[in-house]
């Protein structure tokens, strides 16, 4: 008897651990939504992308926007090659990929209520040290080809409002949002 009952509760016990198994692996988080926005002080920062699925790219279909929404007419910005930053996350395959800029200083005008705009573009790279499967999806990002997959953009808009050799904590800006997309068939930018 008591084999018997050690045989039944381990098969209790193996039989609810794979029904948990099921229920946890079928479980998908959602991506983010396929538009975000965020103010901080006197800026808005905006990201999206035109679909949330993508079965085929008309032209570069993600952008990000920063609004000056202050007081004055107009504010200088101090940020690197651009004050946007796209580093994205292909999520089936677990790819992340951070994105490359160069930094000199730049100076750019906001005219308050005109959003400064930006396509996406890839900014990214691999070594011959890079796993295989990594190098070929960025080999198709640099062909300007999403492969298919799921997509979350960690978008940023990073600059500060003097000098950055002068620059406060409160005159430096760093503004975040996600965005997500699915791409069900390898589409061209």
């Amino acid at each position: 008897m008591r084999k018997f009952f050690f045989l039944f509760c381990c098969i209790f016990l193996l039989s609810a651990c794979g029904v948990s198994g099921k229920v946890n692996s079928g479980k998908q988080l959602s991506l983010p939504p396929p538009e975000a926005e965020v103010q901080e002080g006197d800026f808005i920062y905006k990201l999206s992308t035109e679909k949330d699925v993508y079965d085929t790219f008309s032209g570069s279909a993600i952008f990000a926007e920063l609004t000056y929404i202050g007081e004055k007419d107009s504010i200088d910005i101090y940020h690197a090659a651009s004050p946007f930053h796209f580093p994205l996350e292909e999520r089936t395959r677990g790819i992340e990929v951070d994105y490359a800029m160069n930094e000199p200083l730049i100076i750019t005008t906001l005219k308050k209520g005109e959003p400064l705009r930006q396509k996406y573009n890839f900014a990214g790279g691999y070594s011959d040290q890079d796993e295989e499967e990594y190098v070929e999806f960025i080999k198709s990002m640099i062909n300007e080809e999403f492969p298919e997959g799921e997509y979350i953009i960690h978008g940023s808009a990073q600059f500060t409002t003097a000098d950055p050799s002068q620059t406060t904590d409160e005159e430096r800006f760093q503004l975040q949002v996600d965005i997500g997309f699915t791409v069900v068939e390898p589409v061209s930018r």
